[in-house]
């Protein structure tokens, strides 16, 4: 996460050095949101009635390229924040969600638009505890869309799935979440 975080700040400190954040979706994009994910569902691959269906606080993040005002390509972070208590009594806090490239395209003007993003990725499905292991990440996808409704403001939603493994065993995701998110361009 530190990585991450040192990351963005010299990319946001290199992009903003040479004109951007100009008010228009062209050039470089950075934003986030928080919101609410109501499904964060995990199966056990081929186990029937192993399935763990949580729910709740939702982020986002993307960082990329809008080549004109309808169309970006992104890295994004979809994921859903929730806690769940082991069989030892333990609470640890679980972070699942969606890692990736992305893809947007806005069918309106900025600040008026409807959208839809799709993308390619990996699944995750980490504990925050260190005393816990977390999954190997797999495969994943994503699709998404929402509404700006005004510069810089949108509702975003996403349903993503995707596939982690641990110890051998292969585990099954589904996210689904809903974030008010803010984007710089």
């Amino acid at each position: 996460m530190r990585k991450l975080f040192i990351f963005l700040s010299l990319f946001i400190l290199l992009a903003s050095s040479v004109w951007a954040f100009n008010g228009h979706r062209k050039g470089f994009v950075l934003g986030g949101g928080l919101g609410f994910g109501p499904v964060a569902k995990v199966t056990i691959d081929g186990v029937s009635g192993s399935s763990l269906d949580k729910s709740g606080l939702a982020t986002n993040i993307l960082i990329g390229y809008a080549w004109d005002e309808q169309n970006m390509i992104v890295y994004l972070r979809d994921a859903i924040f929730y806690k769940e208590t082991t069989i030892f009594n333990d609470d640890i806090f679980i972070v699942q969600g969606f890692n990736g490239f992305g893809y947007y395209h806005y069918f309106g003007p900025v600040g008026r638009s409807f959208y839809l993003t799709g993308g390619i990725g990996l699944q995750d499905w980490t504990s925050l505890d260190s005393k816990y292991e977390s999954n190997d990440v797999g495969g994943g996808i994503l699709l998404g869309g929402g509404y700006e409704f005004t510069r810089h403001f949108q509702i975003h939603g996403s349903l993503s799935f995707g596939r982690t493994t641990y110890a051998g065993v292969d585990f099954n995701h589904t996210q689904l979440l809903f974030t008010m998110s803010v984007v710089a361009f």
